[in-house]
């Protein structure tokens, strides 16, 4: 769940702070769950105005974000290829793109009324 993920977070970001025992602190489910709330709901959300609106990231887009990402390199196929290796770092890139898509896509529908 959304609260156990963010419990889990809380408690590494405790041990990296040198904090003993910190896998085994006692933190209270209820100090996330509004913001867990929160954090499904958006995603709900999100998920469907990508759905209802064609946001998906397509494969060139993925790549092109891939090229971008590797041009500051010194070898950047080695890098291009690096990403391409693992399912997971693609999945991030993925989640990035989708994520650009929805705040263009957003931006686009947006209305400036100047005061």
């Amino acid at each position: 769940s959304e609260v156990a993920r963010m419990i889990e977070g809380a408690r590494a970001e405790l041990k990296q702070r040198g904090i003993k025992d910190a896998d085994k602190a006692p933190i209270p489910e209820e100090v996330f769950r509004p913001q867990a709330e929160r954090r499904v709901r958006l995603g709900l959300v999100v998920a469907e105005l990508v759905r209802a609106n064609v946001l998906q990231a397509k494969p060139e887009q993925i790549k092109a974000h891939i090229d971008e990402l590797a041009a500051s390199y010194e070898k950047p196929q080695d890098v291009v290829r690096w990403y391409f290796s693992d399912n997971n770092r693609l999945a991030e890139v993925e989640a990035v793109v989708i994520e650009n898509n929805v705040t263009d896509f957003v931006l686009g529908k947006a209305k400036v009324n100047e005061k």
